[in-house]
């Protein structure tokens, strides 16, 4: 075999942090049906940058995952972000975009060229909805029960009438551990998992696993039976909910037969709609198939601006001068 018919596979290349210009992490994580997603991480700016669509992309081990290498990277000493911070592939600006979630509203910089964003740790965990802001109950629990309030997003201790963390400008908040739990199985699939025993969203105020009542403040832990609620250091939320990791796994290559039921009939349930997006898609092709086809003869004969009948013009005087006989 000639060597030069050999293909190599493409690599892509590793990129430079947009902010520090230190070359950024590729973390490659499982999406969903199977296909990987490759992610381009600083650590110590605490960035992950995403092209495209790519953070929707992540299945449930993918964000239990990620959320774990955060947590190493919050290990290392945050650079704090520049004016000065580029798109990772062009080099170009970036602006601020304010993206509208279920959760609220998202902060993103967004390469002017649409090459991609740049999202904080926060960030992505409050697209996800899995931060709420810290109330003044929360931080004298933490101080009193753990001696420091955490920044969520760059791990820098947090002073308790700090409105934003010094060193990256993230406001204070906690991770919502029954929601992480829910959010990474949506379907239910572990739900017998202790994790679940805390409810994912405590709008009536009472906890999950006992069904204690929470103060209007909401709180880290239930004072009850002590189940916790939110914690500050991913770290610790990541330990939290890791012994999930090999059930997901198992359950994205093998869904149990109730999940591929539930599955199913959800698609059936959707299929009228389904039919009849694919109807009317059909009849507005058909319908422009017979605009293009039945072409208005007498238009070109009327007054005003006619993009066709100026090309026949046009070509009616090149063929004139073209075949005008000359002289000589």
């Amino acid at each position: 075999m000639n060597p030069a018919a050999v293909k190599t596979p493409f690599v892509e290349p590793t990129l430079a942090c947009g902010n520090c210009r230190e070359t950024m992490q590729r973390v490659t994580l499982p999406g969903h049906y199977g296909m990987p997603v490759e992610l381009d991480l600083c650590a110590g700016c605490h960035l992950v940058w995403f092209d495209s669509t790519e953070g929707a992309r992540l299945s449930g081990p993918a964000v239990l995952s990620l959320i774990g290498t955060m947590a190493e990277s919050q290990s290392l000493p945050h650079a704090a972000l520049t004016d000065a911070v580029r798109c990772p592939r062009c080099s170009g600006g970036l602006k601020t975009i304010h993206n509208q979630t279920r959760w609220g509203q998202l902060l993103q910089l967004e390469c002017l060229k649409h090459h991609g964003v740049y999202q904080s740790f926060a960030q992505f965990l409050q697209g996800k909805g899995l931060l709420r802001p810290m109330s003044l109950a929360d931080r004298n629990k933490l101080l009193a029960s753990e001696g420091r309030i955490d920044c969520v997003n760059c791990g820098a201790d947090v002073a308790l009438e700090d409105d934003a963390c010094r060193y990256c400008r993230s406001v204070p908040s906690l991770l919502d551990v029954a929601r992480l739990a829910h959010a990474l199985d949506p379907e239910g699939a572990l739900a017998p998992q202790a994790v679940h025993a805390a409810h994912a969203e405590q709008a009536a105020l009472q906890c999950g696993a006992c069904g204690a009542a929470l103060p209007a403040g909401q709180s880290v832990s239930c004072a009850q039976c002590h189940a916790t609620l939110a914690i500050s250091r991913l770290k610790d939320a990541h330990a939290r909910v890791a012994d999930l990791a090999a059930a997901l796994k198992a359950h994205a290559a093998k869904p149990a037969p109730e999940i591929v039921k539930r599955r199913l009939d959800a698609l059936a349930g959707d299929l009228p709609r389904r039919r009849e997006w694919v109807a009317d898609m059909q009849a507005d092709a058909q319908k422009r198939s017979r605009v293009d086809d039945e072409f208005d003869w007498g238009s070109l004969f009327s007054s005003g601006t006619n993009p066709v009948r100026a090309v026949l013009i046009a070509l009616a005087i090149w063929f004139v001068w073209y075949f005008w006989p000359r002289g000589g």
